[in-house]
């Protein structure tokens, strides 16, 4: 059975192959590797490359485990992919923010293990059951860019979770801003998080997962088919929600950016006074 509980180890010593060269990287991958998912698929080696393929299901990268061993697949070619977005009934491209480098780190969280009681604060029931563990690995790739002297590296990853909440099909599952924002909006909040121990940090980024579907109620009426009058929502939360969204949206929309917010941060606000 496949699973995402492997040890911290095991993530620096994934193997990794790319979708462009899936059928050569096989050939270089360990041979128990291979074995094993081969055995899992009942395919023959030869025929593992279609399969892979499939796994990523137009991810930029997935991370497949069998058997205490674990496979890395990106495709290059989507992270590389310019984010294309309609916002305020205007479309806006922007070069990506994605990396190879950044989707490695992300995948590598996916395969340190957590204790129960450092995910426990992370489930919410009526949310994306998969953000547990996106929140997991986008902490964990936070976390290491602060020990490398590289965490500006990870507004590229907050943008990147925020272009995919705009898009047509909302991502919340991968919407890790709300725990990921706290540690980038001073430097000595980036300094604390280079010094602390990654249970430490989990423990410092829980967050009231009950606003978490005020967000998604904003989301949805500001990018979402559902486009409309928005509802009520507690002003602190209508607040917090252009604190997440702003830096990204300036990004994109660049000049555009000043009048769209005015607009559309008025009418939340107008309804929420209601």
């Amino acid at each position: 059975m496949l699973s995402l509980m492997l040890a911290a180890s095991l993530g620096a010593a994934a193997s990794v192959c790319d979708r462009s060269e899936l059928p050569q990287c096989l050939q270089r991958l360990p041979r128990p590797l291979v074995s094993a998912f081969s055995e899992h698929w009942q395919l023959p080696p030869e025929e593992l490359a279609v399969t892979f393929s499939q796994q990523l299901a137009g991810q930029g990268a997935v991370t497949l485990t069998l058997d205490n061993q674990a496979l890395i697949l990106t495709d290059a070619r989507r992270i590389s992919q310019p984010h294309i977005l309609l916002v305020g009934h205007k479309v806006y491209e922007r070069p990506s923010v994605h990396s190879l480098s950044l989707a490695l780190l992300h995948e590598r969280g996916h395969l340190v293990e957590i204790s129960e009681s450092f995910r426990q604060p992370f489930r919410f029931a009526y949310w994306p059951a998969l953000w547990e563990e996106e929140v997991i690995a986008d902490l964990h790739a936070l976390w290491l860019l602060a020990r490398q002297d590289r965490l500006q590296q990870g507004w590229n990853l907050v943008h990147l979770r925020n272009f995919n909440l705009m898009g047509a099909a909302q991502d919340w599952a991968h919407w890790t801003t709300p725990v990921l924002l706290p540690w980038l909006l001073s430097s000595e909040r980036g300094v604390q998080l280079a010094q602390l121990s990654f249970e430490q940090v989990l423990t410092q980024s829980v967050i009231p997962v009950s606003d978490l579907p005020h967000f998604r109620t904003l989301g949805r009426r500001q990018f979402g088919p559902g486009r409309g009058a928005y509802p009520y929502v507690p002003p602190r939360l209508v607040e917090r929600w252009w604190q997440m969204l702003s830096p990204s949206l300036a990004l994109l929309m660049g000049d555009d950016f000043g009048g769209y917010r005015l607009h559309h941060h008025r009418l939340m606000l107008v309804n929420s006074a209601n």
